[in-house]
């Protein structure tokens, strides 16, 4: 392949773009740990323990693996991303978590109509 300017700045710009994605959604990723009765998120500079009566919405994310959740807190406007064991079954492009945690997403979701 020839060097030229023009394929240069055009990878470049690629290269720019998918860094500006990275820099915008870092901060949704985090920890998380599911008990019987709390919800613990870890970001980066701080750890929040909330009850699972203040879970908004907890979903799986489809055409993603591992596993990837998006969880919603009430009076929150923040979404969080997490993602649990690398037990999964991805069947053209639809996945199933098949970890305990997954199973304990389940649960509670039924238990409390999340």
């Amino acid at each position: 392949m020839e060097q030229s300017i023009v394929t240069t700045l055009v990878f470049g710009l690629i290269g720019i773009v998918c860094f500006l994605i990275f820099i915008a959604i870092k901060d949704k990723f985090v920890i998380v740990k599911l008990g019987g009765q709390n919800v613990t998120i870890k970001n980066s500079e701080n750890e929040r323990k909330i009850n699972w009566m203040e879970v908004e919405s907890l979903s799986l994310i489809q055409f993603v693996y591992p596993p990837l959740y998006k969880l919603k807190v009430k009076g929150d406007n923040i979404v969080y991303w997490f993602n649990t064991e690398n037990q999964f079954i991805n069947a053209g492009g639809f996945t199933r978590d098949t970890s305990e945690m997954g199973d304990l997403i389940k649960k509670k979701k039924r238990e409390l109509g999340i």
